[in-house]
């Protein structure tokens, strides 16, 4: 079988050319194929021995060609303008410096046959074609090894999974094959004007490799420290170990970095710096690096010929560190710009290495829609993936990606993701992990399933800021995952469908703007502790919006059906508090349907055509309260202000202190019920409030709708002042002019008091008392037990001195059971289950009343 051997090292020999004749201007050279050996030409299958041989020779003429003008110093090197086969294993080798390949918009096309032998594929008796490379064999088709600056650029590259014809259905999952890889070492080197397409791991790769890795070595690790002066081992006081003599390579490299092993992206060192001592080949000490941080460039000094590692805040000397020592550094401030990777398989871009940029770049198509070849067959599909390689400060800006899976996947250990724009994302446009610090800024996501996304940081005080982006038709915005202190700033979210930001104190939701226009289709959600200084907008139809959030501050909302939730309302009850909001056009929604029972706090809010809505769905042991306090209320349009949904048990709004101003000459009422079938479901107070009507004249308004009245327990009006209104008389049994939390006409009924404390009388009287003192702290009560009664759920009764609550309801037995006086001990009364729930409260009258 033929094979030409192109592992080519810088001493390798070519057949050398004499100067007389070359083609050049001023440094370029012009290569001339006829005397590199080079053809071209495309064949077409099926291929030939003589196609795969010319391939091959096509890639040996082309490094012959690279390696002879390099020996000449130019510095540009130029191919004629046409359309050339290469074949694997061999690969174009670029690993000198100071040079420019410019392939003059040629085509460079893998020849591929996955149903039929290479004659390159030495593998015996090997009948899975397609597997050819194999990932231990060399599948790229250009490596710029070691290079410094040095260039690529105006190239057509057009990878093997064009011609591949996954009959078998285990090609899909081939991931071997690479267009151009920046590897060991290589720096300030770019990747210009490029087309790369078909390749079934990446179409560029940026390899976290050095020229010298040095990785799963015995650390010798001792409980010391060392003594910056001698460099001799001390005793440690502060948790340190301290590595054995570790010897430096024999080539004489001026860096190295520390990065992790494996998948160990981080290391597993608990504090992410070390100090680095170093010492001559006589163990002469030179000096010392303090807390170096891993992805750094940590100066070699001179004439070291070995070092010791010092670990801080680390006390197992049997501990696998997971650290690797990159001489001559990974990749770094190499730039991938101006190219366009598409009919991706696996990935388009894999990035790693410190301060490289990928900028300006079109990524696009990896659903194999486009060329009808199967997708990859594992999820981990993107368009730029800092994965498998990884690195230090690196920056993704002005790139468009299109028709993928994922966009952007990136972890380990800092990285900026800038300006670039995002379409049809069936995955996540931009996922990170494993993270000390990211910036996502100023980017566009239109119709990506999920916009941004965040996994696991494992470091210490990790922090991502995603600001001023915008989001356009994505189902999943916002972010999980834990270990980010998050800072979402400053982001348009349009006809977003769910919005969830971390259950995490540390997650800041600033000056967001979120919009859903009438091409929306559905009823998005929001889940977040805390919003501040944020807008949420329907656009001609009013959105309803499920808001799972403890905290509102400082945001408008306008024309948005705000249904009002918690995060664990399923298993306790919570509270909501908006302060300092301003809604127009709105519903404020307070239902509990099949949840815990649920406070909503409104201080300070404005609200212009809003209504206030309490609602029980179904679920008669719980009780939606609503509370607003220094509110300003101003009725233009609506004609009412609180609307009861509720079917089942009761539900309360108290409006206090606020200012309700109405403008609308055909308000009707207060409140309307939109169940009335079950009775006395809604207690409504409003206290010490100023109520004002604009118009002419004096508008009466009644507290409720007259259909409502059935559903209504209580309705307080409590020293208002009114200005244009006239209130009707109160129906007896339901109106109250006094607050039944602070007084009554009878002592306390229900709650909690201590001794001392005081309920007012509400009707007080010359001859009577102002009202009554908590004499014996216990449960208010004032409901004797009765044989042979219904009881519900959840109801309490007064016995033998203590209070007792129905956990089951049913019909008392016919005489008194014997009633327990230890807290929560249970009793079996007829169908009746009781528990204790302590002693009875005891009052008494104070402050006669005298007629003077």
């Amino acid at each position: 079988m033929f094979s030409i051997n192109n592992q080519y090292s810088d001493k390798a020999e070519w057949t050398d050319l004499t100067d007389e004749g070359v083609a050049s201007a001023g440094n370029a050279y012009f290569v001339d194929i006829e005397q590199w050996g080079i053809k071209a030409s495309l064949p077409s299958k099926p291929y030939t021995e003589e196609d795969y041989i010319r391939a091959a020779a096509n890639v040996k003429g082309l490094n012959d060609a690279i390696r002879w003008a390099a020996s000449r110093n130019f510095s540009s090197i130029i191919l004629p303008g046409d359309s050339y086969s290469i074949c694997y294993p061999d690969s174009i080798i670029i690993s000198q410096s100071n040079i420019t390949i410019d392939f003059n918009n040629s085509i460079l096309k893998v020849m591929y046959d996955s149903d039929n032998k290479s004659p390159f594929d030495t593998r015996p008796d090997a009948e899975d074609y397609y597997n050819f490379p194999t990932q231990a064999a060399n599948g790229v088709c250009i490596e710029m090894r070691g290079a410094f600056n040095s260039h690529i650029k105006n190239l057509i590259l057009i990878g093997d999974k064009a011609e591949r014809s996954f009959h078998n259905a285990a090609e899909a999952a081939v991931e071997y094959t690479y267009g151009v890889k920046i590897t060991k070492s290589s720096s300030y080197c770019t990747l210009q004007n490029c087309t790369i397409s078909s390749f079934m791991a990446d179409g560029i790769a940026v390899v976290n490799s050095s020229d010298y890795d040095y990785a799963e070595f015995a650390l010798g690790l001792t409980v010391n420290d060392i003594d910056t002066v001698s460099g001799t081992l001390i005793s440690s006081t502060k948790q340190t170990l301290v590595s054995q003599f570790i010897n430096l390579p024999e080539k004489n490299y001026n860096c190295f970095l520390l990065s992790g092993a494996g998948y160990t992206r981080l290391t597993a060192m608990n504090v992410k710096e070390i100090g680095v001592y170093y010492y001559d080949s006589s163990g002469h000490f030179l000096g010392y690096y303090d807390h170096k941080k891993i992805y750094i460039p940590i100066g070699i000094i001179a004439n070291a010929a070995k070092f010791r590692l010092l670990f801080y805040n680390e006390s197992s000397t049997s501990k696998n560190m997971q650290i690797t020592l990159k001489y001559g550094l990974t990749p770094h401030h190499n730039r991938i710009e101006n190219c366009e990777i598409y009919n991706i398989h696996r990935g388009g871009i894999q990035l790693g290495g410190n301060y490289n940029i990928i900028a300006d770049n079109m990524i696009h198509d990896g659903t194999g829609k486009l060329d009808g070849k199967p997708f990859f067959s594992d999820p981990t599909r993107y368009g730029i993936n800092q994965e498998d390689s990884y690195g230090d400060n690196n920056i993704v800006r002005n790139n468009q990606f299109y028709n993928l899976f994922h966009g952007i996947l990136a972890g380990c250990w800092t990285l900026e993701i800038h300006n670039n724009h995002m379409y049809n994302l069936s995955g996540i446009g931009v996922n990170l992990y494993a993270l000390h610090a990211a910036s996502v800024k100023e980017n566009y996501f239109y119709r990506c399933q999920t916009a941004f996304g965040l996994m696991t940081s494992y470091t210490t005080g990790a922090h991502v800021f995603f600001e001023n982006n915008t989001i356009v038709y994505s189902n999943n915005t916002g972010a999980s995952g834990s270990g980010y202190h998050l800072s979402y700033l400053r982001n348009t979210l349009i006809n977003s469908v769910n919005f969830f930001l971390p259950d995490d104190r540390t997650v800041s939701c600033q000056e967001n703007r979120f919009v859903w226009t009438d091409a929306f289709d559905g009823n998005p959600s929001i889940t977040a502790n805390v919003l501040e200084h944020c807008t949420f907008e329907g656009v001609v139809v009013q959105r309803e919006i499920q808001f799972r959030v403890y905290r509102i501050e400082s945001t408008d909302m306008s024309n948005v059906n705000l249904r009002i939730e918690t995060r664990n309302q399923q298993t306790k009850a919570e509270a909501a508090e908006f302060v300092n909001c301003v809604f127009a056009d709105c519903i404020l929604a307070n239902t509990i349907t099949s949840v815990k029972q649920r406070t909503a706090k409104f201080d300070s809010c404005e609200l212009e055509d809003t209504i206030i809505k309490i609602g029980n769905i179904n679920t008669p042991s719980e009780s939606p309260i609503t509370l607003l306090t220094d509110c300003m209320i101003e009725a233009d349009s609506i004609s009412y202000l609180i609307q009861s949904e509720l079917n089942t048990g009761t539900g309360k709004i108290e409006v206090i202190n606020s200012d309700i101003t109405i403008n609308n000459e055909s308000f009707q009422y207060l409140m309307k019920a939109t169940y009335t079938v079950v009775p006395r479901t809604t207690n409504v107070l409003l206290k010490e409030s100023r109520l004002i009507y604009t118009g002419t004249g004096a508008l009466t308004v009644p507290y409720y709708e007259s259909s409502s009245k059935n559903a209504v327990q209580s309705f307080a009006n409590i020293r208002n002042t009114l200005h244009g209104i006239i209130f009707p008389a109160g129906d007896s049994g339901i109106y109250l002019d006094y607050d039944p939390d602070e007084e009554g006409i009878l002592p306390p009924q229900s709650g909690t008091w201590f001794a001392g404390n005081i309920f007012k009388n509400a009707a007080p009287a010359a001859g009577d008392y102002v009202g009554w003192v908590c004499v014996q702290s216990g449960i208010a009560n004032g409901l004797d037990w009765a044989p042979s009664a219904s009881y519900s759920l959840n109801q309490q009764i007064q016995a033998n001195g203590h209070v007792y609550e129905a956990i089951s309801g049913g019909i008392s037995g016919g005489s008194e059971p014997d009633w327990p006086l230890t807290y929560g001990s249970t009793v079996l009364d007829g169908s009746v289950t009781w528990k204790e729930l302590g002693v009875i409260a005891v009052f008494k009258p104070y402050g006669l009343i005298v007629d003077a």
